[in-house]
């Protein structure tokens, strides 16, 4: 018979990759924490919301390919092809639809309704990888989007400008929830840089007929200043080229789900950094909102636990 008791080198192994899967989605969200406002900053006063999204595109497709050139490159697997351009489109989605955002909608709205994603994760995997939900956990999910309902209809009244730009956090919330579920396999596969070049040039590909919807008006070249300059940039090397480079092995080493729950730190962050620089103000329905949201989130988790069986099924 087969012995499968593990080594306590095996245990200390798991433990230091676990370890280090968590700090790398702590300092993605903490960097996301500062996305929000910085995008606000920079839209519309700056650049547009579609100058902003290429800008991310284009300066991460060019950083992380010259990084490459000093990793050994990897074959990739002729059915992950389809994988890594699907993987493409729904960055490009969030990316862009996340910038349009900004446009109307309040920095801490966007962060509050992001955390809603890990919801959709496990929706995702429900629907379209026919994982067991149990009921408890449903019931989670649907505290969880009331609370997302309630920031996307607190924000302003339907059809008005704050409304529109929650409606667009949205879908960049089912956009990225997407694109992680479709980067967890390749993740375990490939490296990091040789899965994220390919996933930032297919980008850049697809968003090449935006480019003729950018204004061509635009403050920034117009009358440079250092401030602004350094926040787009900011927003390029972390948010960008250093989240989604921590991303895959964080995703290895945790799974998605896990991975996700790291976004309830992004609206304190927001909601902070946003009220210190003054370029948002708190509501009432925003801490009722994300309390909500966490509260289903973390009863979906709680049943998962609770259920063990279920769990090695989906897993």
């Amino acid at each position: 018979m087969k012995n499968t008791t593990t080594t306590p080198s095996a245990d200390s192994s798991r433990m230091k990759a676990m370890l280090g899967g968590n700090l790398l989605a702590l300092s993605a969200a903490i960097c996301w924490g500062f996305n929000e406002p910085a995008n606000k900053i920079l839209i519309p006063d700056w650049i547009s919301a579609g100058g902003v999204a290429l800008s991310r595109i284009f300066g991460a497709t060019i950083m992380i390919w010259l990084i490459s050139l000093f990793i050994k490159p990897e074959k990739i697997q002729k059915g992950d092809w389809k994988l890594l351009w699907g993987a493409a489109l729904m960055m490009l989605g969030f990316v862009y639809v996340f910038s349009m955002a900004f446009n109307t909608a309040s920095p801490i709205d966007i962060a509050i309704i992001l955390t809603f994603q890990p919801m959709l994760v496990v929706a995702i995997h429900a629907i379209f990888k026919h994982e067991k939900v149990g009921r408890l956990e449903w019931v989670g999910m649907g505290i969880a989007f009331i609370g997302a309902l309630l920031a996307i209809l607190g924000g302003g009244k339907l059809g008005g400008g704050r409304f529109i730009g929650n409606i667009y956090a949205m879908v960049c919330a089912v956009s990225y929830a997407c694109y992680l579920v479709i980067i967890e396999g390749p993740s375990k596969r490939y490296g990091t840089i040789n899965l994220m070049r390919w996933i930032f040039l297919f980008s850049a590909i697809l968003s090449l007929p935006l480019i003729f919807t950018v204004s061509r008006h635009i403050p920034l070249i117009e009358n440079p200043h250092w401030w602004p300059i350094g926040v787009l940039g900011f927003i390029i090397l972390f948010p960008t080229v250093y989240c989604y480079i921590v991303t895959p092995p964080a995703l290895k080493m945790t799974g998605s789900e896990i991975f996700s729950f790291y976004q309830y730190l992004v609206p304190v962050i927001a909601a902070i950094v946003s009220l210190l620089l003054k370029i948002d103000t708190f509501r009432w329905y925003q801490p009722v909102a994300f309390v909500i949201i966490v509260g289903g989130v973390v009863l979906a988790n709680y049943a998962k636990m609770k259920n063990p069986g279920l769990m090695a099924k989906n897993t």
